[in-house]
């Protein structure tokens, strides 16, 4: 076998490969559409009790932490800003519609990796709210600010009391 046969098999290879990913991430896409259209993008009226900097790391299903939730706009890692309202989490990546998790059951807590991340001990955020009637946690790592802070604030929104 010649080397420009190996070079072109090589590259048959990496196409193949990158069309079956391409593929793989539509079909996840479609298969969370509902999910999408179920994202609330209202932003509340009321003032912030918190309003930080962070970085989104991802959205998985809360039960199986493997499983990216692949709904616009938290399907890819971003630059965020999280506001606190008694509404819920109001989520702004620059350059999509932000994204509300509402008040209702939200729950946060400490985490070290998620789905392709792993930071130090307690190193992420981990916020688990209703998302379309499943439960699903989203991860985010806390730029410039107390990660205790926003935990406590999010448990007492999540419980109803301020």
């Amino acid at each position: 076998m010649t080397q420009e046969i190996a070079g072109s098999m090589m590259i048959a290879l990496m196409v193949v490969g990158l069309g079956l990913a391409l593929w793989g991430w539509r079909r996840r896409g479609a298969r969370y559409r509902g999910e999408a259209e179920a994202l609330i993008r209202d932003i509340p009226a009321s003032v912030a009790l918190v309003d930080i900097d962070a970085l989104y790391v991802a959205t998985t299903e809360a039960l199986d932490p493997l499983q990216r939730i692949a709904a616009d706009p938290l399907s890819y890692r971003a630059k965020a800003r999280l506001a606190l309202h008694p509404e819920g989490l109001l989520v702004r990546i620059p350059g999509e519609d932000p994204v509300l998790f509402p008040a209702e059951g939200l729950e946060a807590g400490r985490a070290t990796w998620t789905i392709d991340r792993v930071v130090e001990t307690d190193g992420l955020v981990m916020v688990r709210w209703r998302l379309a009637g499943r439960d699903v946690d989203s991860y985010f790592r806390i730029v410039d600010a107390s990660a205790t802070a926003l935990i406590d604030a999010l448990g007492r929104v999540g419980r109803g009391t301020k």
